[in-house]
């Protein structure tokens, strides 16, 4: 990885891609509240750490058609969702996942006719940002049961693991969508299981203990044509919540 632009990003929300319907992302982040614990004694604030959060902000043009942000965002659903940014459509290109909540759908009518969205989604389960790696070639469409192509991560991890997947379209079947790792690249043991498998869904998952160097989806089942995207977060010694075994 290098320097690089914001040309060519992708954003993934609620079973949507909403790549083309993005104008800009006006923030990602992971804000962190402090807990004063000053004493008497002391001269100078005293702060330990609270909770943490995480939020997105963006905005959008107007685009009513089917499966784009309208559809996608207009009925401000109350449930979780989750929401995938990613850098490009290359593997192991940088990526984060959040599940949220989505508090708005602001439209603006611009003096010279233009329409713009600005929406805003926060963390709803517990967990900030999460930066990783995207497993796939951005929404990657896997027709049949397949391993896709294996991505060297340089190194074994041993903190565990968050992982995002958002299943987009689904032709027909029941596909079982896993992550898997290997020490060689060539012995490929089963890392997380994804339970949803169906169009239009997405959900985040844990596991705990070593994650090996290389990894790969797996998709089996009878099935045709699963549109998907994956992220992989390995975890480090400095998250709030260790998934070390």
């Amino acid at each position: 990885m290098a320097k690089q632009s914001g040309l060519g990003n992708q954003f993934y929300y609620a079973g949507y891609d909403l790549s083309g319907d993005i104008a800009s992302l006006d923030s990602i982040s992971s804000p962190r509240s402090t807990l004063d614990v000053t004493s008497i004694s002391q001269s100078a604030m005293d702060r330990v750490m609270g909770l943490s959060s995480g939020l997105i902000q963006f905005t959008t043009h107007f685009n009513d058609a089917a499966l784009q942000e309208h559809v996608a965002l207009s009925a401000l659903a109350t449930t979780d969702k989750v929401a995938i940014y990613s850098v490009g459509e290359t593997l192991n290109d940088t990526a984060a996942g959040l599940e949220a909540k989505q508090l708005n759908y602001e439209l603006t009518r611009g003096a010279d006719g233009a329409i713009s969205i600005s929406c805003e989604v926060q963390s709803s389960a517990g967990n900030p940002v999460e930066w990783g790696n995207i497993l796939t070639t951005g929404v990657q469409t896997i027709s049949s049961a397949a391993a896709t192509t294996s991505i060297d991560q340089s190194a074994s991890s041993s903190q565990g693991a968050r992982a995002y997947i958002m299943n987009f379209t689904l032709n027909s079947g029941s596909p079982t969508v896993k992550i898997q790792d290997s020490a060689n690249n060539s012995d490929w043991a089963d890392l997380i299981t994804f339970t949803g498998s169906s169009a239009a869904s997405a959900e985040r998952k844990t596991v705990t203990g070593t994650v090996n160097r290389y990894v790969r989806l797996n998709v089996s089942g009878t099935f045709s044509n699963l549109a998907v995207a994956v992220v992989l977060v390995r975890g480090t010694d400095k998250d709030d919540v260790s998934l070390a075994s």
